[in-house]
């Protein structure tokens, strides 16, 4: 860690030991809209860390989740900008994720009121993972730390729903991406944020993934309140994984007839197929696929035989269900 940041570090913790130990909730927020559930994890292979969390009030795409390719944290409750850049600065230090953040806890005076999780992913490719949630934080409050990451939340319907959410993670596969949004909807199914869900987030960055050479943001998904805010990010993040990043083979589904029939609907609509329009996939069909690509995408996403089974990028395929045809690029003839 370079010795500039070493001491803004310790010159943020000085301001923050100068301050009485223990404050009053922060003046100037509304705490009656103040309740969040996120998952934040990290993945060896891929070399990468996200977050995904779902809430009320508009904004937590720049409240909740920081991170880069090695660490993400979620920041909670009364959120701290502060106290996140501190997590991550100690992990570069040399902290565990644990370690990180309860050293925050000790020196912010408002330590009470925010609700932390970090996921750490060291050059040798272990992980550490942390969180704590603070004592003034809201009912319904819970925690569920993973080997690779961690669940937390507050003021929901039900303390249930972070077992849900990590349940829901484990269970899921895929790409790191796609496994928390997995995690999200897990935890629709038993609850949610006492005030609604309305706005949410997921952003994930990666080292790894050939998009790099533009972006290390391998997925970003952000709404502002909406009545389907679930149904919207959900929406929102296959269109960009599928536009943006490089194809995972953890993504590939079967391109079986229920799927072949997706794609040629909407590669027919956009001009590139006007073959048969039944659940068989042809030679006309994968060229459309590839013209589609070759348009619209920023890495060619054809189909590949796995084990004499013909498979899809899985994102793409959500992408193109979901798709807003017209703002697509069409065939040129």
């Amino acid at each position: 860690m370079k010795t500039f940041k070493r001491g803004l570090l310790a010159l943020c913790c000085m301001m923050f030991a100068s301050t009485s130990a223990i404050a009053a909730a922060p003046n100037g927020i509304n705490p009656r809209i103040l309740g969040t559930r996120a998952i934040v994890a990290c993945d060896a292979v891929e070399k990468s860390c996200g977050v995904a969390s779902i809430s009320f009030p508009a904004g937590i795409s720049g409240l909740v989740p920081y991170g880069r390719p090695d660490v993400a944290v979620a920041s909670m409750f009364y959120p701290s900008v502060d106290d996140a850049e501190a997590v991550i600065a100690r992990t570069d230090a040399g902290d565990t994720a644990q370690a990180a953040i309860d050293y925050v806890f000790t020196v912010d005076p408002y330590a009470d009121y925010r609700q932390l999780a970090a996921v750490k992913l060291n050059p040798d490719g272990t992980i550490t993972v942390g969180q704590q949630t603070g004592a003034e934080s809201a009912s319904q409050r819970c925690a569920v730390k993973g080997a690779t990451f961690v669940v937390q939340a507050n003021n929901q319907t039900t303390a249930t729903i972070c077992a849900a959410m990590a349940t829901g993670f484990q269970q899921a596969t895929g790409s790191l991406p796609q496994r928390l949004l997995a995690s999200l909807k897990a935890g629709a199914k038993v609850g949610g944020d006492n005030n609604g869900e309305r706005s949410g987030v997921i952003r994930v960055w990666s080292s790894e993934n050939d998009a790099v050479f533009y972006t290390k943001v391998l997925a970003d998904a952000v709404v502002h309140s909406s009545r389907n805010a679930l149904r919207e990010l959900d929406v929102e993040m296959n269109r960009y994984q599928a536009g943006v990043a490089a194809p995972y083979a953890s993504d590939l589904i079967p391109l079986d007839k229920e799927t072949t029939k997706v794609v040629k609907r909407v590669l027919h609509k956009l001009g590139y197929y006007d073959g048969r329009m039944d659940g068989t996939w042809n030679d006309a069909a994968e060229q459309a696929l590839y013209d589609f690509n070759w348009n619209n995408l920023f890495f060619l996403k054809p189909t590949v035989g796995v084990d004499g089974q013909r498979k899809i990028d899985g994102p793409l395929v959500n992408f193109l269900r979901d798709a807003d045809v017209e703002a697509l690029a069409p065939a040129k003839h």
